[in-house]
């Protein structure tokens, strides 16, 4: 079945879903804006722009300032910003694969659209653009139609599968063109470059800017920047993705040189196997803030058998938050068009949010997991001087093998990430379909 027939389908469901969240928050219509250009200040060069996550949902039309008008029983209007413009070039959307599905409407201006939608009666707005949603009378105060929408966003349609097989296809392509430029002593850039390279694209087509570290820099969760004097590295982590329609691949791989300590390649190894463990007990039902306590019982595990932390059991280790000094961030989070994608802590459609434990307050997921959620999971080991260097006083000082831990420092971490997909008889690991 060709992409458009898996689109017809999708704005079908969301046509069916949108319709019962309109009328049971009493609204006649919804207007979803995709949003506006935003500049620099006292310039007139524009961030990167990227519309609007829940306009994306329904229309993968390029560009600012378009609007969909989306009525109850009514196939969708696009109201699509057209400008008169020789400084810039504007998608053409003449030939979409998804254009049949809407009944199109262009304008040269901005204000020929919002007059499109002026003074609706009872219509709702969701978008960046509520200030002047409001001022043409459109209601802004919505969170309870929202959470419904970002509730239907959890169960992902065949349509946004398909988008994000093709987002995987191409960032696996990008990951090995990474693992080889790591292999062949390339710096943090030229590794960056390999991997753009090979998906022949631009920075701007990454859900997020890649996370390319060297040695001790993948200790930094998030490390930005692209050494290019820092060549043939021990180790070697990257956190890197791409988009499709959209839709986010979001995958971490890390990778360790003959020359880097013994035990750290077999911490790897020991890493590796338990990231697939973790992900063959995802099914539906599970709760995902219990998955997210497994792992730290299996990271404790591990930290002992490597020795560095002793004399204390795994369960004990977890509990004096042990395993948190190695392993500081949640296993995973929804993926969809947005990295961090929405409904991760709703336990139903009303936004009723899952209740914390306590232990893991920070999760960006708590759901309990049901089929067609895709979600990610990235367990990881890092050595943070930040995190480690209260633990050399105290009482639980004893319990850290800190010649080892000195001696891998330098390594900075582990972290390996799949997309996984929830299915009724347990996942769908789209990761490992092209990067096994």
């Amino acid at each position: 079945m060709v992409l458009a027939a898996f689109f017809r389908q999708h704005i079908a469901q969301r046509q069916k879903t949108t319709d019962l969240a309109l009328r049971e928050c009493r609204y006649d219509a919804l207007v979803i804006g995709a949003g506006a250009l935003n500049y620099h200040t006292e310039d007139d060069r524009s961030y990167p722009f990227r519309s609007y996550h829940h306009f994306n949902h329904w229309c993968p039309a390029r560009g600012p300032n378009h609007l969909l008008l989306i009525r109850p029983g009514q196939k969708p209007t696009l109201l699509a910003h057209m400008p008169l413009d020789f400084w810039h070039e504007h998608a053409d959307l003449s030939d979409a694969f998804w254009l049949s599905e809407f009944e199109m409407k262009s304008f040269a201006t901005e204000d020929e659209i919002w007059a499109q939608v002026k003074s609706l009666p009872f219509t709702a707005y969701i978008g960046p653009d509520k200030n002047r949603a409001e001022s043409y009378g459109l209601k802004t105060e919505t969170s309870n139609l929202l959470a419904r929408l970002n509730w239907e966003r959890s169960f992902k349609s065949d349509y946004e599968i398909k988008c994000t097989v093709r987002s995987t296809r191409r960032a696996a392509t990008g990951h090995v063109a990474a693992r080889e430029a790591f292999f062949a002593g390339g710096s943090e850039l030229d590794i960056h470059h390999a991997y753009i390279r090979a998906m022949r694209c631009t920075d701007y087509h990454l859900p997020y800017e890649t996370i390319v570290c060297l040695n001790e820099k993948a200790s930094i969760l998030h490390y930005q920047r692209k050494r290019d004097k820092t060549r043939m590295g021990k180790t070697f982590l990257i956190d890197a993705g791409f988009q499709y329609k959209g839709y986010a691949s979001d995958i971490t791989r890390s990778y360790a040189a003959d020359e880097a300590p013994e035990e750290f390649r077999s911490l790897l190894s020991g890493m590796s196997k338990l990231q697939q463990r973790l992900c063959l007990l995802i099914k539906p039902g599970l709760s995902f803030e219990h998955l997210h306590a497994q792992a730290h019982s299996e990271i404790a595990h591990l930290l002992i058998e490597h020795d560095l932390i002793r004399g204390i059991s795994h369960e004990s280790a977890v509990e004096l938050g042990l395993s948190a000094v190695f392993f500081p961030h949640g296993l995973g989070h929804m993926l969809g068009l947005c990295v961090h994608d929405v409904g991760g802590t709703q336990t139903d459609r009303t936004g009723a949010v899952a209740p914390s434990t306590g232990r893991f307050k920070n999760l960006r997921t708590r759901r309990i997991l049901d089929a067609g959620n895709l979600i990610t999971v990235e367990p990881g080991i890092y050595f943070i001087d930040l995190l480690l260097g209260p633990q050399k006083v105290g009482a639980n000082a004893t319990y850290f093998n800190w010649a080892l831990i000195e001696q891998l420092a330098p390594c900075g971490g582990i972290r390996i990430e799949d997309d996984v997909l929830v299915t009724r008889s347990g996942i769908r690991n789209i990761t490992r379909e092209f990067l096994p």
